[in-house]
């Protein structure tokens, strides 16, 4: 069985990367910025300063729990026809979050995010089956700021049949937010975990208060932690792609330990968000050569401690579907893919992550099925070498009229797109793809059903965002959240 690969890493490349991480974590030390988690790594034997919240941390505490990290983590979908391991060998793709911007394609306006506009979204990933499981991509910002923590997940619960990850940015909605997840999976997350955790490390070296509390109640509570570094080269870590992933590594490594000791054996996926910075606007960039150099390190990386991995390509930097778009995400997400990423974030992100289309949702989908075909398992034996058919044919012949053409074509040898224009020039004469792709969007969230909640789970969930509101005293939600509604 052959599966196409790329490595940049030597053996001993990897043990170097390794072992400068080890000397930050050891000589530098990691800001947690709670004492929560100082308590816990203090136990476990780590030098710390209570009152500046640091702590260096020997291998030998970091190695005894990456031995307790299971090398499978599955995300159960609120339908468990959609489960899904990230771990198991295959790659699995998630829509990637979280846009501030609405972008319209055919006008080239954008505005900001809405309630109304992520319910669509979700639903939209609900039709496709490209998408494995979603982040709420766009930041719902009409929201009251005091319960739209709660309110964004009951929106993707309702809209979505698939698993939801997110980040968890205040503590106190960890409570609502379990009960919220155990009513949909019908029990203990342990079991079915249909919500996934985003803990987003603060480079350099850091971990942020609120954020690093929340997720260790989620971590108690079954919840898998997808652990997001994001150190940016030239700005929050050294300008040199190597000096940007051993910043990453060690950020990555200090919340393993940290987890794994409020919980052994909790679910972790390693993240990779390290990008570059602009050097002249400051802002994020995702799309570069450098990016996908960064990810091929984070997984090979995330292989060598056996944790299960997500790498960020296909969104890029580009300002719409355009070449540069296509461009810039086929170059990150064919590295990542290469590489063995176990996940790969995609789906309708641009411009460094501010802007979303439906457009580009639907055109990253031709992407990650031109990557799934890319390496894919491809048995190398005589059934694939039609050394008969080779015979038969001879010199000159035709392989057309062949039965194993027709076979192996329907098979799916020849992986076929559902947007990307091919045949004759005059079956797409006059018609742009990104207008394709932009009706194409709109057809499913006109004809999709999303199965919804439960009447009495639908109940549940709205009881509680209700009493956390009146607890914080904000107003009662008004979102139309409800599937049927939204």
């Amino acid at each position: 069985m052959a599966r196409a690969r790329l490595t940049y890493l030597t053996a001993e490349d990897r043990d170097f990367v390794h072992e400068q991480a080890v000397r930050v974590l050891e000589e530098v030390g990691i800001g947690y910025n709670t004492p929560e988690a100082i308590d816990l790594v203090a136990a476990a034997g780590a030098d710390v300063d209570r009152a500046a919240l640091t702590a260096k941390l020997p291998w030998e505490l970091i190695e005894r729990c990456l031995a307790t990290c299971p090398s499978a983590v599955l995300l159960a979908g609120r339908d468990p026809r959609h489960d899904v391991v990230v771990g198991d060998g295959s790659l699995t793709f998630c829509a990637d979050g979280t846009a501030t911007y609405m972008l319209d394609e055919r006008t080239g306006r954008r505005e900001e995010g809405s309630a109304e506009w992520l319910a669509r979204t979700m639903r939209l990933y609900d039709a496709l089956p490209e998408v494995d499981y979603a982040w709420p991509t766009i930041s719902a910002r009409d929201l009251d700021p005091l319960t739209a923590g709660l309110e964004i997940e009951a929106i993707s619960l309702a809209n979505l049949t698939k698993h939801v990850q997110d980040e968890v940015r205040d503590p106190a909605h960890a409570a609502p937010l379990i009960e919220m997840f155990e009513a949909v999976a019908g029990g203990s997350l342990w079991d079915r975990p249909v919500f996934s955790t985003i803990d987003c490390t603060v480079a350099p070296l850091q971990h942020e208060r609120d954020m690093t509390e929340a997720t260790l109640a989620m971590a108690r509570a079954g919840v898998p932690i997808h652990v997001l570094p994001m150190p940016l080269s030239g700005t929050t870590a050294p300008m040199t792609v190597l000096g940007t992933m051993i910043v990453n590594v060690a950020e990555l490594l200090s919340a393993v330990a940290l987890f794994q000791l409020a919980r052994p054996g909790c679910s972790i996926i390693s993240g990779m968000g390290a990008g570059v910075a602009d050097m002249r606007s400051g802002l994020y960039l995702c799309g570069t050569p450098e990016c996908a150099l960064m990810n091929v390190i984070g997984v090979e990386m995330s292989h060598y401690y056996g944790l299960p991995c997500t790498a960020s390509a296909i969104t890029c930097d580009a300002k719409a579907s355009n070449l540069q778009a296509g461009a810039e995400g086929m170059l990150t997400g064919t590295a990542s893919a290469l590489a063995g990423a176990d996940t790969i974030l995609a789906f309708g992100c641009s411009d460094g992550a501010q802007s979303f289309s439906f457009t580009k949702v639907l055109l990253d989908c031709d992407s990650v099925g031109a990557l799934r075909r890319l390496v894919r398992d491809d048995p190398i034996d005589a059934t694939r070498a039609l050394i008969d058919d080779i015979a038969a044919v001879g010199i000159g012949g035709h392989y057309l009229g062949r039965r194993s053409t027709r076979d192996f074509h329907r098979a799916g040898e020849v992986w076929q797109p559902s947007l990307w224009q091919r045949g004759p020039f005059e079956q797409y004469e006059g018609r742009p793809l990104a207008e394709e792709a932009a009706a194409r969007a709109d057809d499913l969230l006109k004809t999709h059903e999303v199965e919804p909640l439960s009447d009495e789970v639908a109940a549940e969930i709205e009881a509680i965002i209700e009493r956390y509101a009146r607890s914080v005293g904000a107003p009662a939600s008004r979102v139309p959240w409800r599937q049927e509604l939204a």
